[in-house]
């Protein structure tokens, strides 16, 4: 009979007696302790670390490893550097190195993400094609005029200026060196209560486009089913249908899909900006954020409708649409046309900045897409191609439009102001759009984006008689 002390694979710590029977050639174990209760904080901690792996492995994205973290740090640090310490070669090539080598790895571990991939742009587009610490210059208005910043001297004003040089994604307060972009800066923005105004009207709008949409798609298995088409006929009706969707099931499938897609992004991409915009003017009015780093003060997150019956796709994605990452994914084109020499108001320089500003889109939202999806029909890989494929399809649309504007302008310079053509361009990009905006929804459907409504508290489940809360 031998006796020891050991662990077993649950982490217990027990006194076991360990008995050998020579004629019978068997063991046993009797345990002489019984065993201690996992700690109730290791067990929420490890509960919770489960809910995280399982939501970024198969449902969104995000951290798994430190170097996911550490490319956050390294990009504000070199921007911190002044150029007689390192000059700007000297300080690219050094600092790219070390983020895109924490990158690979973050990407290993737990895939690609849209906030890692913009990041890994963005500190391209700060430390390669363009200079900051030399051609840059934070912008803004006070009383007696307006202040111009360049890189500061002393590290107590250098550290603010580079940390609102990373956030200003638009470039919004800042002069870099372009005329275009310039001319605009400082920007003109609103009055705060003209702002708030707006916002809680498109909060309070895009909130019932979440409702009514989420309740349409309960009613549609193309959906939920995967390898639907979106052409597939609707379910038979019932007697108990509501006449809303009798009415709405009159219009051809493929345009009431991809309509009721188009409804979904567009709710939940504005309620993504005005909602956080709401606290920061807030906090303005109580004098406690600058008017430099209020929201009502920047340029509009989205521009006039109109523009969209004027240019058509180019008026909708150049003009209505936000151009949050304009200057993130179309900054490699244009910087491309610049060293090519390429004159700027070319249709090549232009073709260059649409397709670098669609294909980088394109990258960007492939990170929508987590590394291990739940999906037994597409792989992940496949999945970001799909949401990759809506942003380069619009490619060959601007050429497409881009030849019949020249055609136009030459041959009938007075056809863009009618009504008649003016409809025909909504009705064009109307046509685009059902077109290509399904690619959207096998990634979405495979994931399971519309396994839950849209919002916390249903106003037209309510007054339809079932029940308010949603989740």
């Amino acid at each position: 009979m031998t006796a020891f002390s050991g662990t077993e694979p649950g982490g217990c710590n027990d006194d076991i007696t360990m008995h050998t029977n020579p004629s019978t050639q068997y063991t046993t174990f009797n345990h002489v302790h019984s065993t201690t209760a996992t700690p109730p904080m290791s067990l929420a901690y490890h509960t919770l670390l489960t809910s995280y792996h399982n939501l970024t492995s198969h449902i969104v994205p995000g951290p798994n490893s430190s170097t996911y973290l550490l490319p956050f740090l390294f990009l504000p640090i070199a921007l911190l550097i002044p150029p007689h310490i390192l000059t700007h070669t000297q300080l690219s090539l050094t600092t790219l190195s070390l983020i895109y080598a924490c990158q690979l790895h973050a990407w290993s571990v737990g895939g690609i993400d849209v906030i890692s991939i913009n990041l890994s742009l963005w500190s391209f587009i700060l430390l390669v094609l363009r200079d900051p610490r030399r051609t840059h210059a934070r912008v803004w208005v006070v009383a007696k005029g307006v202040v111009e910043e360049s890189y500061p001297v002393k590290m107590r004003r250098r550290v603010p200026w580079v940390l609102t040089l990373l956030v200003s994604l638009r470039l919004t307060g800042w002069r870099i060196g372009e005329v275009a972009h310039d001319k605009t800066q400082p920007p003109r923005g609103m009055r705060r209560r003209e702002f708030l105004k707006v916002a809680v009207g498109t909060i309070a709008c895009s909130y019932l486009i979440l409702d009514a949409t989420s309740c349409y798609l309960r009613t549609d298995p193309y959906f939920f089913a995967s390898g639907m088409s979106v052409d597939a006929a609707y379910p038979a009706p019932n007697a108990e249908m509501p006449m809303a969707l009798v009415l709405l099931r009159l219009l051809p499938p493929r345009l009431l899909r991809a309509s009721i897609l188009a409804g979904q992004i567009f709710a939940m991409v504005t309620s993504m900006f005005y909602l956080p915009a709401l606290p920061a003017v807030g906090l303005n009015a109580l004098g406690l954020l600058p008017d430099e780093g209020s929201p009502h003060t920047w340029p509009v997150f989205f521009g006039g409708f109109s523009a969209v019956g004027d240019r058509g796709l180019r008026g909708l994605w150049g003009s209505w649409w936000h151009g949050m990452n304009r200057q993130v994914t179309a900054t490699p084109g244009r910087a491309l046309a610049r060293a090519l020499d390429i004159p700027n108001k070319s249709v090549a320089a232009y073709a260059l900045l649409t397709t670098s500003a669609f294909f980088f889109s394109g990258v960007i939202h492939m990170g929508m897409i987590p590394p291990e999806p739940k999906s037994t029909v597409l792989s992940a890989n496949q999945m970001r191609l799909c949401i990759a494929g809506f942003f380069w399809a619009q490619i060959p649309a601007f050429g497409v439009e881009l030849a019949v504007s020249e055609a136009i302008a030459r041959f009938a310079p007075q056809l863009p102001q009618w009504r008649v053509a003016k409809m025909a361009v909504l009705a064009w990009t109307a046509g685009w759009l059902c077109l290509t905006l399904p690619i959207l929804t096998d990634p979405f459907r495979e994931i399971g984006y519309w396994t839950y409504h849209a919002v916390p508290v249903s106003l037209l489940q309510g007054l339809a008689g079932e029940k308010w809360i949603t989740w």
